[in-house]
C-alpha cells in the first residue's frame, strides 16, 4: 500500500514539475482560500501583496486588495487594483462598482457614472450599485450646469458618509454647481437664479430644515490668484444672499467659503474642464 501511495504522490509532482500552470492555479486557490478566512485588515493586506506577487493575472486577489485598500482609506491604492480587476475580468462587476465607490470619494461624479453604468449591465440586480449610479447621475447632471429637482438637491445632501480624512478624499455631501454668472461678474444671471430656485425649496425643506451648509465659491485659473479668490468671495456670497432673501431659510444655516483657483475640479487644460472649475460648490456640514 505505502508503495502505491509514494507512487502516486510521486506522480503528482513530476505532473507539477511538467506543468508549472497547474501548480500556479493551487498555489492561488490556496493564497485566495487564506485571504478570505483572514479577518484582520493589516494581515490580510500581508497576504494580498503575497497574493498578487504569486498570482499577478487574478482578477479576484486586485479584487480583495482594492476593497482592502479602500476600507483602509488608500483610494489611490484602491482604484489601481479596481481597474486592474477590471482589465483582467471584463465581466467583474462588483470591481466596476467599487471603481464607481472610489470615484464618487475622490469626487469624480463623471467617471463614476461611467462604473456604475458597466458593472449594472453586468448586474443590474444590485439594488446598492443602482442606487449609488442615481446619486453620481445626479451630480454629473449639476456640474454640467443642469438644472437639478430640490428632490435630488435633498437626496444628495441626505446621502450617509463620514467624514472621510484621507488626501483627496471629499468630505461630507457635497453638490457642485455650475451657477452662471455674467461674464468676469459675481451678477447673477437669470439662469442661476432658475437653478437656486429648487435649491431654495430643498433649503426650506423640514428634510433640511436643521441642517448647516457651505456654499463656497471656485474659479478657473484664468486671470491672478487674488482676483480669483476675490470673484469667487463675491460669487458664493451673491448665491448665499439671493437665497436668503427669496426663501425661508435661517441666514446661520448659510455659511459662506471661498477658494479662488486653488481648489480645482479638474486640471484647467481645457475650455471644459476651466468650466467645471468655475463652480459652485453646496456642501452638508457636520454639525
Amino acid at each position: 500500500m505505502s508503495k502505491i501511495i509514494y507512487s502516486m504522490v510521486a506522480g503528482c509532482i513530476f505532473l507539477l514539475m511538467i506543468n508549472p500552470a497547474c501548480a500556479n492555479q493551487q498555489e492561488c486557490s490556496a493564497i485566495k482560500d487564506k485571504i478570505k478566512q483572514e479577518r484582520n485588515l493589516l494581515k490580510k493586506r500581508e497576504l494580498l501583496n503575497h497574493g498578487l506577487e504569486l498570482c499577478p493575472q487574478d482578477a479576484e486577489i486586485h479584487y480583495r486588495c482594492a476593497y482592502t485598500a479602500e476600507r483602509l482609506r488608500n483610494y489611490d491604492k484602491a482604484q489601481r487594483n479596481y481597474l486592474k480587476a477590471t482589465e483582467l475580468d471584463n465581466h467583474y462587476a462588483k470591481a466596476y462598482f467599487g471603481l464607481g465607490d472610489i470615484y464618487m470619494v475622490l469626487g469624480n461624479a463623471r467617471s463614476a457614472v461611467d462604473a456604475y453604468e458597466k458593472g449594472l449591465t453586468l448586474a443590474p440586480q444590485n439594488k446598492r450599485a443602482r442606487s449609488s449610479f442615481e446619486l453620481a447621475l445626479i451630480k454629473y447632471k449639476s456640474e454640467l450646469g443642469e438644472q437639478i429637482t430640490s428632490a435630488e438637491f435633498i437626496q444628495v445632501m441626505q446621502e450617509s458618509k463620514k467624514e472621510e480624512t484621507a488626501p483627496g478624499a471629499v468630505d461630507g455631501p457635497l453638490l457642485r454647481m455650475q451657477i452662471h454668472f455674467y461674464s468676469a461678474s459675481s451678477q447673477l444671471s437669470e439662469q442661476a437664479k432658475a437653478q437656486l430656485v429648487n435649491v431654495g425649496k430643498a433649503l426650506e425643506n423640514p428634510a433640511l430644515a436643521d441642517k448647516k451648509f457651505e456654499i463656497s465659491g471656485h474659479t478657473d485659473n484664468t486671470g491672478g490668484a487674488e482676483a480669483n479668490l476675490l470673484l469667487s468671495k463675491h460669487r458664493a456670497e451673491q448665491v448665499r444672499q439671493y437665497l436668503l432673501e427669496t426663501f425661508s431659510i435661517l441666514p446661520e444655516a448659510l455659511i459662506v467659503a471661498y477658494y479662488g483657483d486653488t481648489r480645482p475640479a479638474e486640471p484647467n487644460t481645457s475650455p471644459e474642464n476651466r468650466a467645471l472649475n468655475r463652480r459652485v460648490e453646496f456642501r452638508r456640514l457636520n454639525q
